[in-house]
């Protein structure tokens, strides 16, 4: 793409992903619910895919700051708008799913599942930072989480019990951008959330929470997508661990230049 059509795009990048898939082609009526299943998982991916690489293009070709950030947000606000989008159309398709959807128990205040790390593709680690920027507490709780929590797996972040650093007061606080894995991540029963965060690291410790599945599909292959799309862009398209990579983008102001010109930036996870 020339630069002339390069700016063009940043100006006209933005506009919101469509929220779901169209129907699949009709010669796939006769497949099995497990194929169709996958054919659009596939689908969501190479939408994922072509979405991003537009929006990457058009963030590398912006101008100033603001243009771009603009550009990297609408890339998240697009994935996970889809990623709803689906999930809502996944669980309205029978009475036996819709009643599956209505006993999920996550709800605002309840935070026991935000102990663990959670993995990030770089984009939705990029735009959340711009929200803990905007707050010295908040930046502040990120540089003192970062250290106690590194190097450590899902599991072993759940038995130091250090919290997301962007939980203000049980909620979190970057709720309209937190990332898809957040989003995806479903259970059917805070109790046993909460067991698994206090028995965590003792002899009776419990890791069984019965979740909703569908959703992180979905997230699996809409993140994919927006890998993909940094590859194919020839940049770091690793996924990230989110308290590390809001510490380095906290302490690193040209991380996110540096990121879009091609660099190896952050530390992959896992």
């Amino acid at each position: 793409m020339g630069e002339a059509k390069r700016r063009q795009s940043a100006q006209t990048v933005g506009r919101p992903w469509p929220p779901k898939l169209p129907p699949l082609p009709p010669g796939t009526a006769n497949a099995t619910p497990a194929t169709r299943e996958l054919q659009r998982l596939a689908m969501l991916g190479r939408m994922a895919e072509t979405n991003t690489r537009t929006a990457l293009q058009a963030a590398r070709a912006a101008t100033d700051n603001g243009a771009r950030d603009q550009i990297l947000d609408s890339i998240l606000q697009g994935a996970c708008g889809l990623l709803e989008g689906e999930v809502r159309t996944a669980y309205a398709a029978n009475a036996e799913s819709a009643r599956l959807w209505s006993t999920v128990a996550c709800r605002k205040g309840c935070s026991w599942c935000c102990h663990i790390q959670v993995e990030t593709t770089i984009v939705e680690a990029i735009v959340v930072s711009r929200q803990v920027a905007k707050s010295e507490s908040l930046t502040a709780s990120v540089l003192a989480a970062a250290p106690a929590v590194a190097g450590t797996d899902s599991v072993g972040r759940l038995r130091k019990r250090v919290a997301c650093p962007l939980l203000v007061d049980g909620a979190c606080s970057v709720y309209d951008h937190r990332p898809g894995a957040c989003r995806a991540h479903v259970s059917l029963d805070d109790k046993a959330c909460e067991t698994a965060l206090k028995t965590a690291g003792t002899a009776d410790e419990a890791r069984k929470i019965p979740t909703v599945v569908v959703p992180r599909k979905i997230d699996t292959a809409i993140s994919f997508g927006v890998r993909r799309a940094c590859a194919a862009e020839n940049l770091q398209s690793c996924d990230v661990e989110l308290t590390a990579a809001l510490c380095l983008l906290a302490t690193d102001s040209t991380a996110v230049s540096r990121w879009l010109a091609g660099e190896t930036v952050f530390t992959p996870y896992p």
